[in-house]
């Protein structure tokens, strides 16, 4: 009996490989998320992008589509700052827990094929047509993907977060 209990578990746990939900590409990042937009994040529902802009600066858009460079200090530029394959959307889901995705579709497969996020807590791909509910983990609700977003561990120490995979 206890053998079997013991082949079942493994079986189990090798037909789990593949379906991790999180993405397999680099991810570091950090903020102090008391500066605007970065506050955004907090409210139910409402997700900012941020993405590589240049060597030295990065891009965000806020939950009203305005957009914001921000340059790195020499610290963060030696830290190796990494967005994941298309970018970042962060925000928080239903639980009121923050949730961060790739902002690259999962069916695409492809970082130029950025999602257009629609608040409160959805986003779309033009290309595919899928739709996606970003307070649900990122499902998707409607359209070709079958697939959910990529997601990324999130940390908060104090003001402080941190992405990385």
């Amino acid at each position: 009996m206890k053998k079997i209990f013991i082949l079942l578990c493994l079986i189990g746990l090798m037909s789990c490989e593949g379906d991790s939900p999180y993405s397999g590409y680099a991810a570091f990042f950090s903020v102090d998320a008391t500066h605007e937009p970065f506050r955004q994040i907090f409210g139910y529902g409402e997700f900012i992008t941020i993405k590589r802009k240049t060597h030295s600066s990065y891009e965000v858009t806020d939950v009203l589509g305005n957009k914001y460079e921000k340059r790195l200090s020499e610290f963060e530029m030696r830290q190796g700052f990494q967005y994941g394959y298309g970018g970042f959307i962060v925000g928080t889901d239903y639980e009121n827990i923050l949730r961060v995705f790739d902002w690259a579709c999962p069916h695409c497969d492809l970082s130029i094929h950025r999602l257009e996020v629609q608040n409160p807590g959805f986003a779309y791909c033009k290309n595919c047509h899928t739709r996606y509910d970003l307070r649900y983990g990122g499902i998707p609700v409607e359209g070709e993907s079958r697939k959910r977003l990529w997601r990324y561990n999130i940390f908060q120490a104090g003001n402080i977060i941190t992405i990385q995979n």
